[in-house]
């Protein structure tokens, strides 16, 4: 896959991953005909994955065509810019971390006590393995600022569904040609997102078991399939998630980030 194609709007995982973390609109509602307004859903969506702070424990398991692996992350973030990520097992990557400040992106090896820079050359490299990229934890857009939107009623598997096709406005920080999402037709909550490059699908993600935090209905489980290996993708499935959760501030700094992953390093 072209280093172009890797790259994508942060949009929904790495949310990425950082911690996927999404507040419900919860005035959306279906009407029997008429369309929601584009500024409606484009506020919501801008929502998705964002609070104040919030704190999360998941496991992904990333298949790739010679193995696969699971690894268990504890995530915390603060607002758009401070994301921490921590990798609490298996043991012999218990300790791992990265760290997102509006500084930049760094990544902590604890084995050699080691702190890098993510220099942004590197943004379109797998983080983790996964088939999310280092820039997916950084990269920020606004659906509401670089995207047109067209709306309309679909069906997916017998249910209706509301559809946005999302194209990037001109300058717009957005690597993909086109964004297709199918959402709950009552509450808008994502069922899937396709991107594409030029007209070619190359990455397909999927959102999944729906559970209520806080009274928001919140997927708990997000996987991402590359096009062009079929076979292969990174799942996301969050144990436990919690938002507007008080986060002490010092833990996005590179010593607050030593400290947090040295715990679980010294636990394995």
């Amino acid at each position: 896959m072209s280093e172009r194609i890797r790259t994508r709007v942060r949009s929904g995982i790495a949310a990425l991953c950082v911690a996927l973390i999404m507040p419900w609109a919860g005035n959306a509602q279906e009407t029997e005909d008429a369309l929601p307004s584009v500024e409606e859903v484009n506020a919501h969506l801008d929502k998705l994955y964002r609070s104040a702070s919030a704190e999360s424990k998941m496991t992904m398991t990333i298949k790739r065509e010679e193995r696969e692996r699971e690894l268990s992350v504890q995530g915390f973030s603060q607002g758009e810019e401070r994301g921490l990520f921590v990798i609490t097992s298996p043991a012999r990557e218990a300790g791992t971390a990265t760290l997102r400040t509006s500084e930049g992106l760094w990544n902590y090896a604890p084995r050699a006590d080691r702190l890098m820079r993510v220099p942004s050359g590197m943004l379109s490299e797998d983080w983790m393995g996964s088939h999310l990229t280092n820039d997916d934890l950084v990269r920020e857009t606004s659906y509401e600022d670089d995207f047109e939107v067209e709306l309309a009623w679909g069906e997916r598997d017998g249910e209706r569904v509301l559809t946005a096709t999302m194209v990037p406005r001109e300058g717009a920080p957005v690597t993909y040609s086109k964004i297709e999402y199918a959402l709950d037709a009552r509450e808008w909550t994502p069922i899937e997102a396709v991107y594409f490059d030029g007209e070619e699908a190359v990455r397909t993600i999927t959102f999944s078991d729906v559970k209520e935090v806080d009274g928001r209905p919140i997927p708990h489980r997000v996987e991402v399939r590359p096009a062009d290996a079929p076979g292969e993708f990174t799942r996301m499935v969050y144990e436990e998630l919690q938002f507007d959760v008080p986060i002490d501030d010092a833990i996005f700094t590179q010593q607050g980030m030593r400290r947090q992953a040295r715990q679980y390093r010294d636990k394995s």
